[in-house]
């Protein structure tokens, strides 16, 4: 009887190691994902800075009068106000 219940406690401990593996090599799957993410800065910049010009250029062209056909005006073209003195 001694012999079976060794083996239910062996068959338990290495159970116990095999879910220790798994969970190690899952905290490692996380941990190279995290470094992976960290160390590809040109792409998460790049992310950034593209939108970041988008928005910048919606402003910009935003602010810029268009003409009565559609087009955009120039700078040339707009007229300026004139104070007169009295």
């Amino acid at each position: 009887m001694d012999t079976e219940q060794d083996r239910g406690a062996e068959a338990i401990r290495i159970a116990q190691i095999r879910a220790d593996i798994e969970g190690a090599r899952q905290r490692i799957v996380e941990t190279i994902d995290a470094l992976e993410y960290k160390a590809d800065l040109s792409a998460r910049l790049g992310g950034v800075l593209s939108s970041t010009a988008s928005g910048i250029a919606s402003r910009v062209l935003g602010r810029i009068p268009s003409t009565p056909d559609g087009g955009v005006s120039s700078a040339a073209e707009t007229p300026v106000e004139t104070r007169t003195s009295e």
